[in-house]
């Protein structure tokens, strides 16, 4: 199937207005996402269709026009006969995680998801923040500020999505049915709900609050049941984690404030105090890390009793929970932080690092960049032809055999313990980004493995946050080769 010049490969996503796919750019194969409008009929006959396609003009005109690097690029915008009627569509850049993913957000907003390392949400944060000040610079709402607007490139990076309800500065009312509340729950502040004709920039600053307590706690901070066991007050951040403290807990009274007054005045205002605290947290690492230093920190590997398993498997999405031993949120019930344990991993200083309790050698880098899962393999291939540390017989790891090797998200003592597998050279540092309060090297957090999900997509897991995930073959993550030592 083609749209326009675009040959498509997959369905993202369907909404009000229409639309999202993958697809491959032609000639290059690129792959990029393209946003077809094709409205809900209930939609279509409240506003009308050329109404409709003058929204999606806009919206693809307003992405166009930010060139700001944290928000995704509009590359074409035309129009394609589909399903005998001329639609338009725009094309833009496509990155396979998105927050909402690597959260474990689901259906249920409300149900617990995954904590993120603290260095890692603010980050996410302030990239966020950064690409709403340039948004409000031009006099553009977003109105629809949530985890599954923020897509993440395979370096990090934040790229802010989705300007179907964004609203400009001095528009006329009217692009909405009344009545139609604008936004998502949990996400939209209260005065755009009660009228979003009407809010600025502030009504953009409260979800960053709402997605930042998440990322830090695992908790969505305005649950209807939560705020009434509270009395209508967000509960203290610190009492979910031992990296937060009363500081923390000021700053997301005042990111989530219910009046837009009582807010940050602006999105750079936030993101001044989010640096102030960040800086804070490190110094406080510091401090706790300079007092356990006579002390260590240890903590038993988990190896599964039957073994380890490295042939690879084909499992879907049904079985996978119970086919690799996962929680309701997709982490390994048995994890390793091998770390942790003195004497259990042994840096070889041949690039390889041995792990005595499960017999495995691991690259203790892996890719330098992200790769495809076909290209992951000719990674393998290669160091199997070069006998990389004198060896021809490595592998991509299984779910099972990466999971020994995972992480849980850590807090303030557990960040005193470097792992063997992190880059240490300064050059490697300046490159991802690192210095100080730097804790992991992106490119290699998200490991492909060999196990498949279909022809068309394959399990990856993440090292730091703990948990499996699947996409795509063409999506691209790390490639960390493994061989069974004798």
């Amino acid at each position: 199937m083609k749209i326009g010049r675009y040959e498509v490969r997959g369905l993202l996503g369907r909404g009000g207005m229409g639309a999202v796919y993958k697809v491959a750019q032609p000639v290059t194969g690129r792959i990029a996402a393209l946003k077809l409008l094709r409205p809900a009929d209930v939609l279509e006959d409240l506003v009308g269709l050329e109404t409709l396609a003058a929204k999606f003009e806009k919206e693809a005109g307003m992405m166009a026009a930010m060139d700001h690097p944290n928000i995704a690029s509009v590359w074409d915008y035309d129009v394609a006969r589909v399903a005998g009627e001329e639609r338009p569509f725009f094309v833009m850049e496509y990155y396979c995680l998105n927050l909402g993913m690597l959260i474990g957000e689901s259906y249920r907003v409300e149900a617990p998801t995954r904590r993120l390392p603290l260095e890692r949400a603010v980050s996410y944060a302030l990239q966020t923040l950064d690409a709403l000040d340039r948004m409000h610079h031009a006099g553009v709402v977003h109105r629809d500020v949530k985890p599954f607007n923020i897509m993440i490139t395979g370096h990090d990076e934040v790229k802010l999505i989705d300007f179907g309800l964004s609203r400009l500065r001095g528009e006329t009312p009217g692009m909405e049915p009344g009545g139609v509340k604008v936004g998502s729950p949990y996400y939209a502040p209260p005065e755009q709900e009660r009228d979003p004709d009407n809010v600025d920039g502030r009504a953009d600053l409260f979800p960053v609050g709402i997605m930042l307590y998440r990322m830090l706690t695992g908790v969505l901070p305005n649950d209807d049941e939560l705020l009434a066991e509270t009395g209508g007050h967000i509960p203290p951040a610190s009492s979910y984690s031992e990296d937060l403290d009363e500081a923390w807990d000021a700053f997301f009274v005042r990111a989530t404030a219910s009046d837009p007054a009582d807010r940050f005045p602006n999105a750079r205002a936030m993101a001044v105090e989010l640096v102030r605290l960040r800086d804070r947290w490190r110094a406080r690492v510091r401090s706790v890390c300079s007092l356990l230093e006579d002390e260590g920190i240890v903590s038993a590997p988990c190896v599964p009793k039957g073994g380890l398993r490295e042939a690879y498997c084909k499992c879907g999405v049904p079985d996978a929970r119970q086919r690799f031993d996962l929680d309701e949120l997709w982490r390994p019930r048995c994890m390793g932080r091998p770390s942790q344990v003195p004497g259990q991993l042994l840096d070889k200083g041949d690039g390889t690092v041995l792990d005595a309790a499960t017999g495995r050698m691991w690259q203790k880098l892996g890719s330098d960049y992200p790769l495809t899962w076909p290209e992951a393999n000719d990674y393998v291939a290669w160091l199997n032809e070069t006998a990389f540390a004198g060896h021809a017989d490595w592998r991509l790891p299984t779910v099972d055999e990466l999971a020994t090797i995972m992480e849980e998200p850590p807090m303030l003592g557990g960040y005193c313990v470097a792992s063997v597998f992190r880059s240490e050279t300064p050059e490697r540092a300046s490159i991802i980004g690192g210095g100080e309060g730097a804790v992991y090297d992106p490119v290699r957090d998200s490991l492909w493995t060999c196990d498949r999900k279909s022809y068309m997509a394959a399990w990856f897991v993440s090292t730091t946050m703990g948990f499996v995930g699947w996409q795509d073959n063409t999506c691209r993550f790390g490639a960390r080769a493994v061989r069974t030592a004798a």
